[in-house]
């Protein structure tokens, strides 16, 4: 579903604090720590009241969801196998011959 982002929506941090309720220097902190929903441009920090919102509700991001997986095929056996397949399927090897490297 998309959704068009209004001027009020975008919130400076004294905003976005007033809203959450949390001083200026916490959100800040928390926007610096990747743990809100937030982007800086140049030194400027803005956060959309929609993605603070849902941030509040507990339904974590897609950053958040990638995270979790990280490392979730660390020890599967499949996974190498699976992956010369895939590679031998598109007709390139997995490591680069050049440098040894995958």
């Amino acid at each position: 579903m998309s959704h068009r982002i209004t001027k009020r929506e975008v919130l400076t941090p004294a905003e976005a604090s007033a809203f959450l309720r949390i001083t200026k220097t916490k959100l800040l902190k928390l926007a610096e720590q990747g743990h809100i929903p937030a982007r800086k441009f140049d030194d400027e920090w803005r956060f959309l009241r929609s993605a603070l919102e849902e941030w509040l509700r507990g339904k974590p991001d897609s950053r958040a969801i990638f995270l979790s997986q990280l490392g979730a095929f660390k020890d599967d056996e499949t996974l190498m196998p699976m992956l010369d397949e895939i590679y031998k399927a598109r007709g390139r090897p997995l490591v680069d011959e050049q440098d040894g490297r995958r």
